[in-house]
């Protein structure tokens, strides 16, 4: 079978401009960037008990999963990373707050309240798990959620 000089030429130019299609096509994925802008972000609130729900009725609470590094109401916590310091449990959120007392590293306790903000921590209102009168605002950064 033989080709005419034309045809080779032809085949040739078209297999080059082929490849040449395709270097474009894997230039141009490769130098695709994902901006900052396309990220998704999420935003946690803590929530402000002045700031009430304006749609009528209050919303029914759902049952909140745990997920590790996640805090939540009523899930059970131990204080930690104080190098055996312990935690000063404050009356209310803030470094400005006064002591209650002393949690001891390890010693475990139950979300009631919060979050909140101040003083740029994160704050949460736990109580003991042995003894209720044992309650305050603690900083989250010190806290560990217990997994079941």
């Amino acid at each position: 079978m033989r080709f005419e000089k034309e045809t080779l030429i032809a085949a040739l130019v078209l297999f080059c401009l082929l490849i040449s299609i395709a270097i474009g096509f894997i230039i141009f994925i490769s130098s695709t960037e994902v901006k900052v802008s396309d990220a998704i972000v999420v935003y946690v609130t803590p929530y402000d008990e002045k700031i009430r729900y304006q749609g009528g009725l209050e919303p029914t609470p759902t049952p909140q999963s745990r997920l590790p590094g996640v805090f939540g109401l009523g899930y059970p916590v131990i204080i930690n990373n104080t190098g055996g310091d312990g935690l000063r449990i404050r009356n209310a959120p803030g470094l400005d707050s006064t002591p209650l007392f002393l949690g001891n590293e390890g010693e475990g306790f139950q979300i009631i309240e919060g979050p909140a903000l101040k003083d740029s921590i994160i704050w949460w209102r736990i109580e003991s798990v042995s003894d209720p009168n044992r309650a305050g605002w603690a900083a989250q950064d010190y806290l560990v959620v217990v997994m079941d």
